[in-house]
C-alpha cells in the first residue's frame, strides 16, 4: 500500500524570502488589474488545441502573465520564472516562480467566477509560497511552508483575515468530494476509480477549479481528485494545502509538483484507502 511522501522542507536565506514574500501583494494587483475589466466586460478567446477539443486562451491569459513576468524581473532579475503562455525564463539563482494568471480559463470564458490567479514561489524545486487569487470573489487563499513556517491564510476584500485549518476525516462516508470535470479530466480506468470513491463519499462537487483546494484548507470541503494538471494549476496549491494541514500527493503517493494526477486530502489519513482504489485504474 502506497504512503504518502515525506513533505520536504527546505530553508532559504531569511531576508531572500521576505523580498519575494513582499511582492506577492503587488502581483496580486497587477494581475487583478488586467483580469477583472475583461472578466467583466468581455474578451479575445483563442482554442489552442487541434481538431473537435476546446484548450481557451484569452488576452487575459496572456497579458496577466506578461504583467507578472515584468514585476518580479524589474525587482528580482536573477529568478527564474515558468508560465502557461510566455516561454521560461532561467535565471541564476535557487528560485523559481510558477505562473498562471487565470487558472479555469473555461469558467472565465463562460462567466463563472471561480477563476484564479495561481502564483507559487519554490525554492531549490520545493514550492514555499502559494497564492490563489479569486478576483470576482474577493478573496485570496495564501499559503507557506518553509523552515518552521506551515500556515496558511486567506484575504477577503473587506481587509479580514481568517487562519485557515483542515478538518479531520475518520472515514469516506463523512467526506465531500471535489473535482472540476472527471468526464473530461479522466480516462475509463480512471474514471471507475474515481466513481468508486465518489460512490463511497456523503456527496460531490464539480467544476470548482483551484477554488477546491482552497474549501479544503478551510476545513469546508475533505477530498479532490483530478488529472491532466500542469505545474503552473498545482504549485500554488501545495502551499495552501500544507500550511493548512493537508496533504497533495499524486495518485501514488508521490510529490505533485510536476502535475498530472493529483489527489488533495484535509486529513492524510485518508490517503491509504484512497490510493488502493486510485491504483487499481493504472500502473504508476
Amino acid at each position: 500500500m502506497s504512503t504518502p511522501y515525506p513533505l520536504k522542507s527546505v530553508t532559504a536565506p531569511e531576508d531572500e524570502f521576505n523580498a519575494r514574500l513582499a511582492l506577492f501583494d503587488a502581483l496580486k494587483s497587477a494581475a487583478r488589474d488586467i483580469t477583472l475589466p475583461l472578466f467583466t466586460d468581455g474578451m479575445q478567446v483563442q482554442n489552442k488545441a487541434s481538431g473537435s477539443d476546446f484548450d481557451p486562451v484569452t488576452n487575459a491569459d496572456v497579458e496577466g502573465e506578461r504583467r507578472l513576468r515584468a514585476l518580479i524581473t524589474n525587482t528580482l532579475a536573477d529568478d527564474s520564472i515558468e508560465g502557461e503562455e510566455l516561454p521560461d525564463i532561467t535565471g541564476c539563482n535557487d528560485w523559481l516562480w510558477t505562473l498562471d494568471p487565470i487558472d479555469g480559463t473555461r469558467a472565465f470564458v463562460a462567466g463563472v467566477p471561480v477563476w484564479s490567479t495561481l502564483v507559487a514561489l519554490s525554492y531549490r524545486g520545493v514550492p514555499v509560497i502559494g497564492m490563489i487569487d479569486h478576483p470576482a470573489m474577493g478573496q485570496c487563499f495564501m499559503g507557506i511552508t518553509h523552515a518552521d513556517q506551515s500556515e496558511a491564510w486567506r484575504l477577503d476584500d473587506n481587509g479580514t483575515k481568517t487562519v485557515l485549518s483542515t478538518r479531520g476525516r475518520d472515514a469516506l462516508s463523512n467526506c465531500t468530494l471535489g473535482c472540476t470535470e472527471p468526464l473530461a479530466m479522466l480516462g475509463p480506468g480512471e474514471l471507475a476509480a474515481y466513481n468508486i470513491i465518489r460512490r463511497g463519499c456523503a456527496f460531490s462537487r464539480l467544476g470548482l477549479d483551484a477554488f477546491g483546494y482552497g474549501l479544503v484548507a478551510s476545513g469546508r470541503m475533505d477530498i479532490i481528485i483530478e488529472a491532466l494538471l500542469k505545474p503552473c494549476d498545482v504549485r500554488a496549491l501545495m502551499p495552501v494545502v500544507h500550511g493548512a494541514g493537508g496533504r497533495i500527493t499524486n495518485w501514488h503517493g508521490g510529490s505533485p509538483v510536476n502535475g498530472g494526477r493529483v489527489v488533495c486530502v484535509g486529513d492524510a489519513g485518508l490517503l491509504p484507502e484512497l490510493y488502493t482504489y486510485l491504483g487499481r485504474a493504472m500502473t504508476p
